[in-house]
This record gives structure tokens, C-alpha cells and sequence, in this order.
């Protein structure tokens, strides 16, 4: 782990990795290159993505509530980080900011996750910070690495670097190169260089962990420090509300609506135009590829009951032609589950 010793005031700082752009990035950050999927527990197949949120540490309450959410979710965090969670964790389950790239998977059925809408599974921190506890304030940040001795901050703005520095005005550099790799990512110019390499980066002085280290090379000067990934879940596109209905002779029998929502939490409602109790379903979804999308349900009108579809896109609808419930996997006929989107 890179620790950085600090010569210039922690929140200086830090108060450029929170505030100093009032944008949020369009910068398509490439959490896991192409074909590069995460294996959940039963061993299907998921892209990993950003999730971030307040974040509480403990015994019994290892959660993300992600921002501008009311849901939260059990968070599962590699064994050889906790260790340094636990420096940087306060005592009395203080709230913190957290980032984490990483996967869902349903709560299990016993223990203290038990209770939440799902398990995040945390492939690697982005970053961590106890001082940041009002970081769901802030609009997601670009791609960023940061150091001390001097103090010096940059930052990846579509295809361009900035370099800033305190008493110093802000210097531009256009990126001409870029090579985004498992955990290794690097922009160039033609008088800089940034390499980020995956590996904890803690600062002592801000109560803060880091999942990148960083180098930076500029005009001849060269930097250490650490680094965040930009911040923005790229697999919001498939965020919104899925109809369709069913027939038989000609006859309307079940309307099927699956709603996603930006918080990665899923509802399916089945609407029966003979009359019958409407019923709902509880769950989450998460990309599988561009293209295709995982939706899982946890509780069948307020009950555990695990079923999976995954639906391919084509054009305004997405369809399916298979469910698994419980491990069963069932066929959903001829023409399978036809969803338009509203």
C-alpha cells in the first residue's frame, strides 16, 4: 500500500477532489475492458460497475446506501482490504463516502445481511473517505490522481488533462494516447504521462482510501500519489419502465412491467385483466453486456423467492425467452417476454 505523507493541508486537497468541477463527467470510464466479466456465486456472468453512496462500517452493519437512494444494500468487501478499512473506519458506525466498483447478489437468507435489498460484492474500492461524509452532495468527479510534496491534483476531462496546484493556475494538456487495461490505465500527451495502477493508496492525514496508485509525469516534473476512476455508472442507459402484454386466442391475459431504477433496485408488476390481485416483485438489475441486462427478483409479494431473467435489447424493447426460479430454469414460450419501453 502507498501511504502519502502530507506537507500541505489535508483539506486543501481534498477540497479539490470534491469540489473543484460542477460538472459531472461524460467521460466513459472502462471499469473492465471488453469481455472481461465478473462470475457471481452461482456463476453467471455480470459486468462490474460504480456504485457509490453513504457507507456504514461495523459488527453488524457493513452497508451502501447509494446516493439519492432509500435502499441499501449489504456490502462484501475483499478480505485483504478490511484491514485498512478499519484504520480509516470511526468508532459508533460514523457515515462515510464511499465508491466501489463490484457486482449484486441476492442477501442471504440468514445472518445480519439478511435483511438488505442485496449483497454488493466489491471487486475493488474506488475510494473511501471519512471525511467526505457528504460526498452524495457532489455530482459524480472525472478520473483524478492526487498527491503531496507539493501538492497537485489532475484530472481526466474527456480528452483532455488539467493540471492544478495550489497558488498555481490551472494547465491543460491535450491526451493524444490511451491504454486502458486490468488494473492499469495510462494517458498521455505530448509533455505528460499518467500511469494509474490499481493498489491501495491511503492518505493518513484525511482519513481517506484510495484504490489507485498513481504517477504523473508533466513537463519534465514527476508526481506520486493516488488516484479515484471517474465516478459515473455507465450502465444507467437501461434505467426506466418495461411493458407488455400477453395473449391467448386474441385475449389480453397478463401485462408484465419491470421498472429499473438508477439505485440498481428492480420491481415487476403483473397486472391480470381478468380482475385478479395485481402481484410485485422486488429485486435488482445490473449489465451483463451492452447490450443485455440481468434482472433479478429476491421477494415474490413480500416473500424470498429468487428468479432470474435476462433480457437482450432490440431497439426500444428488451426480451427474454427463459426464467430461472430457485435454480429451475423454464422456457417462456415461442415467443418469450416482449417488453417495450414507456
Amino acid at each position: 500500500m502507498t501511504h502519502l505523507r502530507q506537507a500541505t493541508p489535508a483539506a486543501i486537497l481534498l477540497a479539490l477532489l470534491a469540489g473543484c468541477t460542477t460538472t459531472s463527467t461524460s467521460e466513459p470510464v472502462n471499469i473492465t475492458p471488453a469481455g472481461n466479466q465478473q462470475a457471481t456465486a452461482d456463476g453467471s456472468k455480470v459486468q462490474a460497475f460504480m456504485l457509490r453512496g453513504t457507507v456504514v462500517l461495523g459488527h453488524e452493519s457493513n452497508s451502501i446506501q447509494p446516493c439519492g437512494s432509500s435502499k441499501q444494500y449489504w456490502l462484501s468487501t475483499p478480505l485483504a482490504d478490511r484491514q485498512a478499512l478499519a484504520a480509516i473506519t470511526h468508532p459508533g458506525y460514523a457515515p462515510m463516502y464511499g465508491e466501489f466498483i463490484g457486482y449484486l447478489e441476492p442477501a442471504p437468507a440468514k445472518g445480519f445481511a439478511a435483511d438488505y435489498d442485496g449483497r454488493f460484492q466489491v471487486k475493488q474500492i474506488n475510494l473511501i473517505s471519512a471525511e467526505m461524509s457528504q460526498g452524495c452532495a457532489q455530482l459524480p468527479h472525472t478520473t483524478r490522481a492526487f498527491g503531496h510534496e507539493p501538492g497537485w491534483v489532475v484530472e481526466i476531462d474527456g480528452d483532455q488533462a488539467n493540471l492544478l496546484r495550489p497558488d498555481n493556475q490551472r494547465q491543460q494538456q491535450a491526451i493524444t494516447d490511451k491504454h486502458i487495461l486490468t488494473g492499469q490505465q495510462r494517458y498521455q500527451g505530448e509533455v505528460f504521462q499518467l500511469d494509474l495502477t490499481k493498489g491501495r493508496c491511503n492518505d493518513t492525514m484525511s482519513n481517506s482510501l484510495f484504490g489507485w496508485q498513481a504517477n504523473l509525469r508533466w513537463e519534465g516534473n514527476n508526481y506520486r500519489g493516488c488516484a479515484t476512476l471517474g465516478a459515473t455508472d455507465i450502465t444507467l442507459h437501461w434505467i426506466g419502465r418495461y411493458q407488455g402484454t400477453s395473449y391467448s386466442g386474441g385475449n389480453p391475459t397478463l401485462t408484465t412491467t419491470v421498472t429499473l431504477k438508477p439505485d440498481h433496485t428492480a420491481t415487476t408488476r403483473y397486472d391480470y385483466p381478468s380482475g385478479d390481485p395485481s402481484t410485485h416483485e422486488t429485486g435488482f438489475w445490473q449489465q451483463v453486456s451492452d447490450n443485455s441486462v440481468q434482472v433479478v427478483m429476491t421477494k415474490h409479494q413480500g416473500r424470498r423467492l429468487i428468479s432470474e431473467r435476462r433480457f437482450v435489447l432490440d431497439g426500444d424493447r428488451i426480451t427474454t425467452r427463459e426464467e430461472t426460479v430457485n435454480g429451475q430454469t423454464y422456457s417462456l414460450g415461442d415467443n418469450g417476454l416482449v417488453l417495450k419501453k414507456q
